[in-house]
């Protein structure tokens, strides 16, 4: 009899080991906490659109989530919790919001997948609207067994993107017509940033780098010039691009100024040597010849009017 005994005993133990190292599909054991998916907190101004929280090991993709605002799929959400249920282990946790108009593709290997924009047959590119509040965290749990529920925030204050602003003076020196008033539009086509990035060069906001589809892929802009930007210059714009890309080589913008009626009035690129860096904004000012980059404490000296738009951050 009290073999018997035994044998059940010894038995229920190892049934209920096992069951507690697989875990119970509703247990969860690790939370990305979001405050901007809290519908408690949320704002107009303070709030996301959608989310892809996407978790490796060792490389392998080991679990991912995917939801859009108002985030009905399941009340923790409502409350910003994201919840998974994991092995114990080390994993690296990359979050995204606000990413509509990027195509992800090959995503269960961090070396192999990535994000980038539609591709295009002519080589031609355009950043979608979301591109300016596209915002990044990464985070490297590890999750112990036994353990206590671990949890992690995420604000998503960073942008993905680099930030270049351009202000310009004295073009009336060449080109008499180059004011303020008499340009309507400035058309740009980047060449040397980013189109794609690759999951695997996706580090931190300094040493993170995107790459391209090809060595001749274009990034066609719009920017709608706003006056008195900084100091003496006359008028500027901004625009966000993928961080630089792995060989640290220039972006270069060719830029084409038209006027009202939609006539081109001048051309002439602008080359910039500084690596821009994830969540990073450079100041650069231009006569027309030469390029300077502007020394600049803090956004507040830049036109404190000027506020992200619809159309990527540009304009006023």
């Amino acid at each position: 009899m009290n073999t018997i005994k035994g044998i059940i005993l010894l038995t229920s133990l190892i049934f209920f080991t096992s069951c507690t190292f697989d875990y119970f599909e509703d247990e969860t054991n690790y939370v990305v906490y979001v405050p901007k998916a809290n519908v408690e907190l949320t704002t107009d101004e303070y709030q996301i659109e959608d989310i892809h929280i996407y978790i490796y090991k060792n490389e392998t993709l080991a679990n991912l989530k995917k939801a859009s605002y108002p985030f009905k799929e399941s009340s923790r959400m409502r409350k910003g919790n994201f919840n998974f249920r994991l092995f114990p282990s080390t994993y690296d946790v990359f979050g995204f919001v606000n990413t509509e108009g990027f195509i992800w593709s090959k995503l269960a290997s961090r070396q192999e997948g990535g994000f980038g924009l539609p591709e295009s047959e002519r080589g031609e590119y355009r950043y979608p609207s979301s591109f300016a509040s596209f915002s990044i965290e990464i985070l490297h749990p590890t999750i112990d067994f036994p353990a206590p529920l671990l949890t992690d925030t995420a604000n998503f204050n960073k942008r993905y993107s680099g930030r270049i602003c351009v202000a310009f003076e004295k073009l009336t020196n060449f080109n008499p017509l180059l004011t303020y008033s008499n340009i309507s539009k400035i058309k740009v086509t980047a060449t040397g940033t980013g189109t794609y990035q690759n999951m695997a060069l996706l580090t931190d906001s300094i040493n993170t780098r995107s790459g391209s589809y090809t060595s001749s892929d274009k990034v066609m802009m719009e920017f709608i010039p706003y006056e008195n930007p900084f100091e003496e210059y006359e008028f500027g714009i901004d625009g966000y691009f993928f961080p630089s890309l792995s060989d640290d080589s220039p972006i270069t913008l060719w830029m084409d100024f038209i006027d009202n009626s939609g006539k081109t009035l001048h051309s002439f690129p602008l080359t910039i040597v500084e690596t821009l860096h994830m969540n990073q904004t450079i100041y650069l000012g231009t006569d027309g010849i030469g390029t300077f980059e502007l020394d600049i404490n803090g956004p507040e000296q830049w036109d404190p009017e000027i506020v992200g738009g619809d159309d990527g951050g540009m304009g006023i």
